[in-house]
């Protein structure tokens, strides 16, 4: 089923973290659309929660540095 979900991200500082936040996400199958507001440190992503989770998304992000608060 198509989500859009909105998520706080931690350690997002400039726009080089902006653009790996949303490289990283929108590579992942099942991920439609990525939307980053480094403003509000936050991420909106509209995915197929069949092909991907949150948790997914979230693990992916750790290992680039990044806390996606879910």
């Amino acid at each position: 089923m198509k989500r859009l979900r909105y998520f706080p991200v931690d350690n997002m500082k400039n726009e080089d973290d902006v653009k790996k936040v949303h490289d990283v996400i929108s590579s992942m199958d099942g991920v439609e659309r990525v939307e980053v507001d480094l403003d509000a440190g936050a991420v909106e992503v509209e995915y197929d929660d069949e092909k991907v989770t949150k948790e997914m998304m979230a693990k992916i992000l750790q290992s680039h540095g990044y806390l996606m608060r879910i």
